[in-house]
């Protein structure tokens, strides 16, 4: 598998061939609403088997390993976190799933760091189109609008500065969205952790 280090974007993690630069053009451009994202290992033909076979196949034994890696690759972005909120999936989805993958890897790190999880804070809110075979812009426009808040937990995200967690980053429209949320709604900082990135070459 090919490993994510440095040199990258400091806010959105895409790998750089070269440490000349710090900010990606994309996000010199049109500034994420989270603060920073990290993802473990590239997205390719030898990582797919382990993403698919834990998001689809049944295989949520990979959450340990994979949180373990996680936490390896965030472990100093995680200084000042206090709450771990994991990106949700539709109702249907998880009817047919039986289980969210966000959540298992989110509940792992929860246990790794001690650090605060909470299942229900964000709420799939509207049913959108899957977002894999999309461009990036209608990813954007598929997600826009189908996060909210748990009422109940509202008051959690005040002045907090937020942990959160998905399978894969692709052009980063979820976890963007995500963020705008969590943000309006009190949080001082989104830090972003997937396991894995797809990365255009």
């Amino acid at each position: 598998m090919t490993w994510i280090s440095d040199p990258k974007c400091k806010i959105c993690g895409i790998p750089f061939d070269t440490d000349v630069y710090d900010i990606c053009p994309s996000c010199l451009v049109h500034k994420p609403h989270f603060d920073q994202a990290i993802a473990v290992f590239e997205y390719n033909d030898t990582s797919r088997g382990i993403v698919v076979g834990f998001k689809h196949n049944d295989r949520t034994y990979i959450a340990k390993q994979a949180a373990s890696w996680m936490l390896r690759s965030c472990k100093e972005e995680l200084r000042g976190v206090n709450l771990i909120v994991p990106v949700p999936i539709s109702f249907f989805k998880r009817l047919v799933r039986k289980y969210n993958q966000s959540e298992l890897l989110s509940l792992e790190l929860s246990k790794l760091t001690n650090i605060a999880y909470i299942p229900d804070v964000l709420l799939k809110i509207k049913n959108t189109m899957q977002q894999e075979g999309l461009s990036g812009d209608r990813r954007r426009k598929n997600v826009l609008g189908s996060f909210g808040i748990a009422v109940s937990r509202k008051h959690l995200l005040v002045d907090k500065q937020i942990l959160l967690v998905d399978d894969v980053f692709t052009t980063g429209s979820t976890v963007n969205e995500c963020a705008k949320v969590l943000k309006k709604h009190g949080a001082t900082s989104v830090t972003v952790i997937t396991l894995a990135r797809v990365v255009l070459r």
